[in-house]
């Protein structure tokens, strides 16, 4: 008979412990196997010899017995009548705590079997067994002496309880540790998460790195996030698609914000986490059940302002959703929301300072309507470059800021000599070739800008080492500069002066390439004129055309 495993609780026969139990006592000649208090058998021992089998299922006696035995807290071991002579039965309780659930079985044989018995002759009828074979099957049973066999119940009854207290704090303790993994799981996340949470990296980036790691922890089916639109002030967000969906999910970004339309805004109304691990056949997304058995929706807000939402989809056990897998998508919302809310400051600080700076560079530009947009050109067609040589998206952002601030030490030049239309004096020129370190200077003390400093600095040096202010070198240019001087110098090229009309973008480039190795970085030369121009042509026409409105309007004005 093959044992049966049964819930393991603290008023349950515990199998294990029962089997652990068997192995030690049953060389001593004792018995073990577990009934319910209606007398059904749950478990016995697999070694235990067939006649003490049969005395258990002999439905007629000890299973009626056990029927009539009170099952109120704190019972005590009972004594029965064993069917067969010479053997021993006490049931006792597997806990005394609580109200009794089941029977531990306790048998041994106290007594050799008589020769002739009307109980043995019975008991042998009903299990189709010859009196005889019965007999001798009994008698290679261990003997245990009557007088000690108490002793041994009570022995059975105290290593049970310990047994069963062990097995209880080794459940307790995996239980435990469990927890203990899953929160430090959480905790690294959430680590993760903080220290990685850089305000001028995308969302997207950001979200998409979460999502991926919250899926894993939470070994969830599919994750993702939408965002809300910044300019909608509205009580109902818009949510126009999922800015992030990972995992498998059955359907597309915008098929899911539809089909979860209820449930979604219901959560950010309420500003609260939304559990579905059940989805009614009457509600009006029931359609996602053929694909989708559980989901959970998570609000990312602040201060009452709805900042997206986080969906949850399926458990890759199938299990339902947990206060363990609420709490990590409720933290990890939470940083989102505040990565989220950050972002959008830095956001628009960077706007505002970038705003700023272009004001000034605008400001010094209009110095001279032929320079007009110089610096902003300059600008895109260094960063062009930065990202042709393979420079890093933020290196790339850099260098745009140091061209676009390139010629800020004007402002201590006098506007005389900036739109002087003819030929300048050697005094005028030494003016002028202070403006890259008038410009460093200015810069100096902003410690945002302290990497940019190199670009305005250098731009008017020279590969050769004849350029300006310190006649460095080569390579001992740093690359900023190298790259801002091409550009500049192209610029410079292909704008109308006041001495002279734009250079046709072939001369341009034919002159660029010409002074490779001499004015410019030979190798940043050859990248240069592939370059796509067609930006930079449109904005010449455009800055163009704004130059010729302006001449025509001062031409009238008396």
């Amino acid at each position: 008979m093959s044992s049966t495993v049964i819930t393991s609780r603290n008023t349950q026969p515990n199998t294990t412990v029962l089997a652990r139990l068997a192995e030690r006592w049953r060389s001593a000649g004792v018995f073990l196997a577990c009934m319910d208090r209606d007398g059904n058998l749950l478990w016995h021992d697999s070694q235990m010899p067939r006649v003490l089998s049969l005395c258990l299922t002999d439905d007629a006696g000890i299973a009626q017995q056990a029927r009539k035995l009170p099952d109120a807290p704190g019972a005590a071991h009972v004594a029965l009548s064993a069917p067969i002579p010479g053997f021993k039965i006490v049931l006792t309780p597997v806990s005394r705590r609580r109200k009794l659930s089941a029977w531990i079985a306790i048998m041994a044989r106290t007594e050799n079997l008589p020769a002739a018995s009307e109980d043995l002759a019975h008991f042998a009828q009903k299990a189709s067994m010859d009196a005889q074979s019965l007999a001798a099957q009994a008698h290679k049973v261990p003997l245990v002496a009557p007088a000690t066999f108490n002793s041994l119940v009570t022995l059975v009854e105290q290593m049970h309880e310990d047994l069963q207290g062990a097995a209880t704090s080794t459940n307790e303790l995996s239980s435990v540790t469990e927890q203990l993994t899953s929160v430090y799981e959480e905790i690294s996340l959430l680590y993760k998460i903080s220290s990685g949470m850089r305000f001028s990296q995308k969302p997207q980036t950001f979200l998409e790195s979460v999502c991926r790691e919250v899926q894993e922890i939470g070994n969830f089916r599919a994750v993702g996030v939408a965002l809300a639109n910044r300019d909608d002030e509205s009580a109902a967000p818009i949510l126009g698609d999922l800015t992030v969906l990972l995992g498998q999910c059955p359907f597309s970004g915008t098929e899911l914000l539809s089909a979860m339309h209820e449930p979604i805004y219901d959560a950010l109304t309420a500003g609260e986490t939304q559990v579905h691990n059940e989805i009614a056949p009457d509600c009006d997304w029931a359609k996602l059940r053929t694909s989708i058995k559980r989901f959970v929706c998570v609000p990312l807000e602040r201060d009452r302002r709805a900042l997206g939402i986080m969906i949850a989809i399926d458990k890759n056990d199938s299990s339902e959703f947990n206060s363990v897998d609420l709490k990590l998508l409720n933290n990890v919302g939470n940083q989102c929301s505040i990565f989220l809310e950050n972002a959008a400051l830095y956001q628009d600080m960077q706007g505002l300072f970038m705003g700023v700076l272009h004001a000034l560079t605008r400001s010094i530009d209009a110095k001279d309507a032929y320079t007009r947009g110089h610096s902003q050109r300059v600008a895109e067609l260094s960063r062009a470059m930065a990202q042709k040589i393979g420079l890093s998206d933020e290196q790339c952002e850099r260098v745009y800021l140091s061209g676009l601030l390139h010629d800020v030490g004007k402002i201590g030049v006098p506007e005389a000599v900036l739109t002087k239309p003819g030929r300048l004096t050697e005094a005028e020129f030494d003016a002028i070739k202070k403006h890259p370190a008038i410009g460093a200077q200015i810069l100096g003390n902003i410690k945002q800008l302290q990497d940019i400093i190199p670009g305005v600095l250098y731009h008017h040096e020279r590969w050769d080492g004849k350029g300006y202010p310190y006649q460095l070198a080569g390579e001992k240019i740093p690359l900023m500069g190298r790259i801002i001087c091409v550009a500049d110098s192209f610029d410079a090229m292909s704008s109308t002066r006041t001495y002279r009309p734009a250079l046709p973008l072939e001369t341009v480039l034919g002159e660029i390439q010409r002074c490779a190795g001499s004015q410019f970085d030979p190798a940043l030369a050859r990248v240069f004129v592939t370059l796509d121009f067609s930006p930079y042509r449109q904005a010449v026409e455009e800055q163009t055309a704004a130059l010729q409105a302006a001449l025509e309007t001062e031409v009238k004005t008396p």
